[in-house]
């Protein structure tokens, strides 16, 4: 059965964004090539997500750069993690609406 993508909820260190229409985000990466046999395993890259939204609440440019706790909630798409905001994104469209988006790695 269909998962309905209401709801949702996401905050970055503490900051709740407002308004999103958008949300897509995978985890995992592949193996990190040159280590021993034996060694620890780790992931070169845990993952990334990307967000969109209509409200400009935590959508400014002091947010990249940062490190902090990303949390998913409501809308089929639980997710708490580590990451660091890695960019935005704006779209200004004449007599329409504006879009910021948002992309942030995991960190491990």
């Amino acid at each position: 059965m269909a998962t309905y993508s209401t709801g949702l909820v996401v905050t970055f260190d503490g900051t709740t964004f407002a308004e999103v229409s958008d949300l897509s985000w995978d985890y995992g990466g592949g193996p990190a090539t040159g280590r021993a046999t034996g060694a620890p395993v780790f992931k070169d890259s845990p993952g990334s997500l990307t967000l969109t939204a209509y409200g400009v609440a935590g959508m400014t440019t002091d947010t990249y750069g940062k490190f902090g706790v990303l949390s998913v909630t409501e809308g089929g798409a639980a997710l708490t993690t580590n990451a660091v905001c890695e960019g935005l994104s704006v779209q200004c469209q004449v007599n329409g609406v504006t879009r910021y988006t948002m992309t942030f790695r995991f960190i491990a």
